[in-house]
């Protein structure tokens, strides 16, 4: 082959395990002999194209790595894992922020690591440092060091961002580049990030370091725009002009990657058609077959995209036809004939594919989910994208002669992980897309894929107990122990440090309110100082001192509840470890979690219940299990909800003397108020499987002593009642007036006095209906009910007003039986939530207050005159003054 022709052989396919086409390979610091990776790399150069490639160079850059791309697609989340961003160094002035810098990237570790940490017993992460240097007013990049290093895991980009304009500004590229690796550790999936920092290296002159920006980024996402620049860059570095054969070599290897990992996108369109114009730009070769090439290579890629539905299809189809027509009609008609199902299947889900994606918002910076509408509705529209791939409308896997797209099953996992993966940038923090993506990988058979999102998943969301449940869950079904270990420990370490930022964090809002009012007090003047009335400035101070414990409470309040919820999770990692202990390594293994984990100070009581019932169906006995539960009721005897438990286990164990000294022990030390579910609970059991009546009768009369705002009546039939049916509640009470009873003795939720099913729930409709006779009362809400369903005409509205007015009038005399209980003998025509509402109104003779008429209003608006509007062409001048 001549030096001015291109060599048009099969492209390699981009499945291989390869850096970016058209890069200068770095040279690593163990690298010994530059001339020996050019040689290696000039030898790959020589297997991709048939024809031997030139000695010559193109324009600053070679074909080193053109056969190193990426991975396939089954292997780019492993490899993904293994890539790391190097860790950032400080400049010299911010020495005092090494520490809280260092342990923040530990708690921000990327998607592509892997965390190790210690065992349970170990398990005491560093408190959030914040740096308490004094920095002056102009110090922008200190104050926002301090920002960033305050929020953690949780800093927004933007401050990263204000951070890197600043270093930029001062030509400081070197802390720009550490700033850049920060972010990125937070926010991988950024495109944007990946390109301001690959231009910003162009615009420095660091081509090389601008490459290992762009071989990075591709592998942490898969961005459209990301391989848009990429293409520019690669075009912008080898000049066809002047570098001839190797240029265009570089170039169409580039192309032909670009579109193997985004040509399924709908907006690749512009990449498929520069593509076919590059080609179609080449000079033809000198020889025949040098020409066919070229066209065998045009036809393929022409073949290619006329099956995917992008956003210039149409287009695409007509110079594809054009193009087979150019060459032999005869085999145009083939060739276009063998494509046509496809391009017609393509171009019918195009409008919808464009439907269902075009909302999509691509370019939000992942933040972590607040379940705002906004959020709730982009995480709407992208498992609408998903659910529509996998519903598989291009028929992938339809039978040959119906319709079907070429490539099977494999292009259709291709497309559904695409989808996958373009849903994870701006969901990065939502752990259900993660999880959603494992399980279809799970499903398509690929259980590396699979373990790869969740390991990427569990890294970049390190408090998900959905992602590390499952990881755990699929290191122990593979065998993997100790990983299965790890996954429970990284998450209880994630919690426990999450405990400590709240408690860092009230303790700042804390001290931020209590200097606030110092500074307040010492810069006020004297003369300044509140008094009252009486001009006495110490009741002023005490109001103050008041008002800033209340806010203090306040804060404490959410903190706690923080706190508590942060300790029922930890709880809950820990039980689910003791568990998988049990599974893998024993009972023995199980009872050390159990020992370390109880002796955290954030544990709640349900560790001590499951592992009490954990000892309890594994020796069949209550000897254990029972010592558990002591132990626990040393530390939670004023929990309620652990002495339920423990006297639940009690009466299972058929201990009823151990239970009734339980019960006594407990409702001794507790109010009257704390000890009611216990009151209740024993009252149940005593009605149920007591000895004598009179036991049941004397804790009936304390009850009453206690809690004399319940009714007898409630308690009574509580006792009656069998697999949540109360006849005496349903029949001879009714279910509206009992299930109000019951809410007064707090037994609502107690399947033991009435099952939540007995009572509909239904809708109450706000329509005020007054007590009629049972013929009225149903005719009435016959008539509320369609004018629910159906507004009346305008002009009916006042005469249908006339008709209720007069049939709302109470002419009815009530009966003694029906004032002592106004539902008797009504048939059930309105619903149960209805009745219960019309019984808690008051009569309407008992509104005594100032009635609207709205006869009169309207009869107001009816008599009003309102001058007519003359028409737009109408001579105003004659109204005009003068």
């Amino acid at each position: 082959m001549t030096d001015g022709a291109l060599s048009y052989a099969e492209p390699v396919s981009s499945d291989n395990d390869s850096g970016l086409p058209g890069y200068i390979s770095p040279v690593d610091d163990d690298q010994e002999d530059t001339s020996t990776q050019v040689a290696a790399d000039q030898v790959a150069a020589d297997e991709y194209v048939s024809a031997p490639a030139p000695e010559t160079e193109s324009n600053g850059v070679t074909m080193d790595l053109i056969d190193k791309l990426l991975p396939p697609v089954s292997q780019i989340a492993d490899q993904a894992s293994a890539s790391s961003i190097p860790e950032p160094e400080l400049e010299p002035e911010e020495e005092e922020e090494d520490d809280e810098e260092s342990s923040s990237d530990d708690e921000t570790a990327s998607t592509t690591s892997t965390v190790s940490t210690p065992s349970v017993a170990d398990l005491e992460p560093m408190p959030v440092v914040i740096s308490r240097r004094k920095r002056l007013p102009k110090d922008t990049i200190g104050h926002l060091e301090d920002r960033i290093a305050h929020d953690g895991i949780r800093a927004p980009l933007a401050l990263y961002n204000d951070l890197i304009a600043e270093y930029v500004k001062r030509g400081k590229i070197d802390s720009a580049r550490d700033a850049y690796g920060r972010s990125l550790k937070l926010y991988p999936t950024v495109a944007s990030q990946w390109i301001a920092y690959a231009e910003m290296e162009q615009s420095a002159g660091e081509f090389e370091k601008a490459e290992e920006v762009y071989r990075r980024a591709v592998e942490a996402v898969t961005s459209l725009s990301i391989w848009e620049h990429y293409l520019t860059y690669v075009r912008r570095r080898n000049n066809v002009i002047t570098d001839g054969e190797v240029a265009r070599r570089a170039i169409i290897q580039a192309f032909e990657v670009v579109v193997s990992k985004v040509g399924i996108d709908v907006r690749s369109g512009k990449i498929w058609k520069d593509y076919i114009d590059f080609i179609k730009s080449s000079p033809d070769g000198q020889s025949t077959w040098e020409t066919q090439q070229k066209m065998d290579l045009l036809r393929k890629v022409f073949q290619r995209v006329v099956c995917i539905p992008v956003e210039n299809l149409e287009n695409l189809w007509q110079d594809y036809n054009l193009f087979e027509n150019s060459l032999n009609k005869t085999t145009a008609r083939k060739f276009l004939a063998d494509r046509a199902p496809a391009y017609m299947t393509a171009r019918s889900c195009l409008k919808e594919l464009q439907q269902t994606s075009g909302a999509l918002d691509r370019n939000l910076i992942p933040v972590r989910p607040r379940w705002r509408e906004s959020e709730l509705a982009q995480l709407g529209l992208w498992n609408k994208w998903i659910s529509w791939e996998l519903n598989d409308p291009l028929g992938f896997t339809a039978e040959d002669g119906k319709g079907g797209m070429p490539g099977g099953k494999e292009h259709l996992v291709e497309r559904v992980l695409y989808a996958y993966r373009q849903a994870l940038q701006p969901l990065r923090f939502y752990p259900q897309i993660w999880f959603d993506v494992s399980e279809y990988c799970a499903s398509a058979d690929m259980p590396d894929l699979q373990l790869s999102f969740l390991r990427d998943g569990a890294s970049a969301n390190p408090g998900s107990s959905l992602l590390h449940f499952r990881l755990a869950e699929v290191y122990e079904l593979a065998k993997k122990r100790e990983d299965a270990k790890k996954a429970y420990q990284n998450l209880a370490a994630s919690i426990i440090k999450e405990i400590k930022m709240a408690e860092e964090i009230y303790e700042d809002k804390k001290n931020a309110l209590q200097s606030r009012e110092e500074t307040k007090s010492i810069y006020s003047a004297p003369d300044d100082k509140a008094k009252d009335e009486d001009g006495d400035e110490q009741v002023v101070d005490k109001k103050r001192d008041h008002n800033l414990e209340l806010k203090i409470r306040k804060v404490e309040e959410k903190s706690q509840e923080r706190i508590s919820d942060l300790s029922k999770d930890l709880t809950l990692c820990n039980t689910m470890y003791m568990r998988a202990m049990k599974r893998m390594e024993g009972l023995k293994a199980a009872r050390q979690v159990f020992s370390e984990a109880r002796k955290l100070p954030y544990s709640t009581h349900h560790i001590f219940v499951a592992s009490a019932l954990m000892e309890y169906y594994h020796n069949k006995g209550p000897e254990i299990a029972g010592k558990i539960f002591e132990i626990g009721l040393r530390r939670f005897g004023d929990t309620v909800a652990f002495v339920e438990q423990y006297l639940d286990f009690l009466i299972m164990t058929n201990d009823d003397t151990n239970a009734r000294a339980l019960f006594e022990r407990t409702v001794s030390r507790l109010s009257a108020k704390d000890a009611r579910p216990l009151f209740r609970r024993f009252y149940a059991y005593e009605a149920a499987y007591g000895s004598e009546l009179s036991a049941v009768a004397k804790l009936e009369s304390r009850m009453s002593e206690l809690y004399s705002d319940a009714k007898p009546i409630a308690r009574f039939a509580s006792r009656y009642t069998l697999g949540g049916h109360s006849v005496i509640g349903e029949q001879e009470v009714g279910p509206p007036l009992y299930k109000e009873i019951l809410k007064e003795e707090q037994g609502i939720s107690d399947a033991s006095l009435i099952a939540e099913d007995d009572v509909d729930e239904d809708i109450v409709v706000q329509v005020p209906v007054p007590a009629l006779e049972p013929i009225k009362a149903a005719a009435k809400s016959k008539r509320a009910q369609k004018r629910v369903r159906e507004e009346p005409k305008p002009e009916s509205r006042k005469r249908n007003r006339k008709k209720d007015k007069e049939k709302s009038e109470p002419r009815v005399n009530y009966s003694s039986a029906q004032q002592r209980d106004p539902f008797s003998g009504y048939t059930n025509t309105l619903p149960d939530g209805v009745l219960r509402l019309l019984s808690l109104l008051p009569p309407a003779s008992t509104y005594k207050a100032v009635l609207f008429d709205p006869d009169a209003l309207v009869n107001l608006i009816d008599h009003t005159r309102i001058p007519a509007v003359p028409p737009p062409n109408a001579n105003l001048s004659r109204f005009k003054p003068g």
